[in-house]
């Protein structure tokens, strides 16, 4: 197995402090713009022979190299970060699934009324279609047939001996969802537990683990794919296989990719949380040998909070968010644009929060706070001298400071609302109606953030990878986030990414084995 450059705990610690991203030794921000096309033959080492060689170590990496060497495939699973399943280290654990009679003998628990498929789909679309594109997505049928499975994957799961409990109900969120049981060590986050069980297993059963080892070019022969190269620092090898799963996540982390494929991202200013080793390796190998990627491409949002000129400048104003410290929650506050106005329910979906700043281009998009809490005007007052932090005695003062000419009217209307408890421009619930207190009073310059990416390799039903023709590429299988689009509309659904994900590698995995 590779070595580690640090541990698994310090990498958590280090997201921690960081806010979600950060960027390890030896791993570029940026897709590679060398031809990544290979017809073998041509690295330091000798060749590597497997049955399977899977790229990348999360949730769907992990599952199917688990599912293929369960079926009896020799396995190798490769990751260039120097530790195993960094993309869910620091993550909850919680997975969508859908409790429907087709898949009644896998049910987690029982609650609620009895579901469908078809009120499932319904409930489905309508979070779905939050901000909705002209796009031909979600793939219904395909999104089904996952969630369809989803019941008898947590099943699978639980042979590690992860126990899954409920975290939330259909009548909560839209979809029954489980996460793992919390950690005897209440220091270790549920996802560290899932990588450490994924990891035990997959060396017990003869999986060999290359960490600090990034794959950089698919070997051809003809049409098929018969391999890849995978580089150790200044070493090349090939790996020779029947079969290569691309599992390398999104393109969250490519500055390249982002400005192509979303350019919103960089003209909004959306913070990045994800992994920053997520760079769109998958599609970046895939396109040199004549895969189909999506162009339609989104994102999946997380809270909204302050720009990163701010968080770079102190890195507590990340907490000022609705998940963050007492009093800083921005779903009961005022988010206005660059002319003082509201324009969206501060209190709906995150992903309607997202759609709307960058739809309406009428940035920069601010929240405003007054002084009723001394911790968070304490935090603030740091920030006065980046340029996005404004701050006044009243209300007239700061629309003069910030050039945002009505904010004067949209807060007396506000104010008004919150009073009666009802918001009739924008329906927002009486109880996130908080009244504004006392100045002085503080304009902080708010950005969307996300988490994660919809796009990559274009898959068809069975995961494999597919040309423009929709062809598909003998030997090429992609699943998890590089290929996930086909699951979304403009919005995704909460914890379906994870259970697709986890579903897609022991689905794709198990079929490999047979074949």
């Amino acid at each position: 197995m590779g070595g580690k450059l640090f541990s698994r705990r310090q990498f958590v610690a280090g997201v921690a402090v960081l806010g979600g991203s950060l960027a390890l030794t030896a791993c570029g921000a940026n897709p590679k713009t060398e031809s990544t096309a290979s017809s073998g033959g041509d690295s330091g080492s000798e060749a590597k022979q497997t049955d399977i060689v899977v790229v990348g170590s999360g949730l769907a990496g992990s599952a199917c190299a688990r599912a293929a060497a369960l079926g009896g495939a020799n396995v190798i699973l490769v990751d260039k970060a120097p530790f195993y399943m960094s993309t869910f280290l620091t993550s909850l654990g919680n997975v969508s699934i859908a409790q429907v009679p087709e898949n009644k003998e896998f049910w987690v628990f029982e609650d609620g009324e009895a579901d469908t498929m078809e009120a499932f789909t319904e409930r489905y679309k309508n979070m779905t279609e939050i901000g909705k594109i002209d796009a031909p997505y979600p793939d219904y049928e395909r999104m089904q047939h996952m969630m369809e499975e989803s019941c008898e994957t947590i099943n699978w799961v639980n042979e590690l001996g992860i126990g899954f409990k409920e975290s939330f109900t259909k009548e909560q969120v839209g979809t029954d969802t489980v996460k793992p049981d919390a950690p005897a060590d209440p220091s270790i986050k549920a996802g560290q537990d899932v990588a450490d069980a994924f990891q035990a297993e997959l060396e017990n059963l003869g999986v060999e683990i290359m960490l600090s080892t990034e794959a950089t070019k698919l070997i051809q022969d003809g049409e098929t794919i018969v391999g890849i190269t995978v580089k150790d620092g200044k070493k090349e090898q090939d790996i020779m296989a029947k079969a290569v799963v691309l599992a390398v996540g999104g393109f969250g982390g490519s500055d390249e990719y982002r400005d192509e494929l979303v350019p919103a991202i960089n003209k909004v200013g959306f913070q990045y949380l994800g992994n920053a080793m997520n760079t769109g390796d998958g599609m970046t190998m895939a396109k040199e040998i004549g895969a189909a990627v999506y162009d339609d491409c989104w994102v999946i949002p997380n809270v909204i909070m302050p720009t990163r000129t701010l968080t770079e400048a102190e890195p507590g104003f990340a907490k000022l968010c609705d998940t963050g410290m007492e009093g800083a929650a921005t779903s009961a506050k005022m988010l206005i644009d660059a002319s003082g106005k509201r324009f969206v329910n501060e209190a709906g979906p995150v992903t309607a929060l997202a759609t709307s700043m960058t739809d309406n281009a009428a940035g920069p998009y601010y929240v405003l706070f007054d002084s009723s809490n001394a911790d968070v005007a304490a935090l603030i007052e740091k920030g006065i001298d980046t340029g996005d932090v404004f701050k006044a005695e009243s209300i007239e003062e700061l629309a003069t400071a910030a050039g945002t000419a009505l904010l004067a009217e949209t807060f007396a209307t506000y104010q008004a609302a919150a009073e009666a408890g009802s918001d009739a421009e924008f329906n927002k619930k009486a109880d996130m109606l908080v009244p504004y207190g006392e100045g002085p009073y503080y304009l902080v310059a708010f950005v969307p953030s996300f988490v994660a990416t919809m796009g990559g390799v274009r898959t068809n039903g069975e995961c494999q990878a597919i040309r423009d023709d929709e062809t598909a590429i003998e030997g090429l299988y992609a699943i998890g986030e590089c290929t996930h689009r086909f699951m979304y509309n403009r919005s995704f659904v909460r914890h379906c990414s994870n259970s697709s994900a986890l579903t897609m590698g022991r689905l794709t995995g198990t079929a490999l084995a047979e074949a």
